[in-house]
């Protein structure tokens, strides 16, 4: 699974446990529309990545792309909530999606690397956090 670490400032951390019992409903959205932001940017990356600059023809299938997305809102034991941008398993082949990401993100011996991810947290990673900034502000005013 991909991983990419956006978190928001104390202050708003704050701000968000004002909301009492709405707490849990407005972290999962605010991060959802976050994340699709991420996602997005990701996707387009990836896209853009995958059969450029190679030796020989390119032998993707499509598998990748379509098995990008974003998960559930979820609580670790901290208590931090978390949302990941990942890849769904297996390939039809049986192999991993997340190692062919994997790869295609870092490299590997021949194969120079081609990262996608990393450059979609910088693209756009303070567009999330303003996202998720504005619907902590919105349903404060509510």
């Amino acid at each position: 699974m991909a991983k990419v670490n956006i978190k928001l400032p104390d202050d708003f951390l704050k701000k968000l446990s004002t909301l009492g019992d709405r707490t849990d409903e407005v972290a999962k959205r605010a991060l959802t529309e976050g994340g699709e932001i991420i996602l997005a940017r990701v996707r387009v990356n990836l896209i853009g990545v995958i059969g450029k600059n190679l030796k020989g023809e390119s032998r993707s299938t499509g598998q990748l792309v379509s098995s990008l997305g974003l998960s559930k809102v979820l609580v670790d034991r901290n208590g931090n909530y978390n949302i990941k941008i990942g890849f769904d398993e297996y390939r039809d082949d049986g192999s991993s999606n997340a190692g062919v990401a994997n790869i295609l993100e870092y490299g590997k011996h021949g194969q120079p690397a081609k990262p996608f991810l990393a450059p979609a947290k910088r693209q756009v990673g303070n567009q999330a956090l303003e996202r998720m900034k504005q619907v902590i502000e919105e349903e404060m005013k509510k």
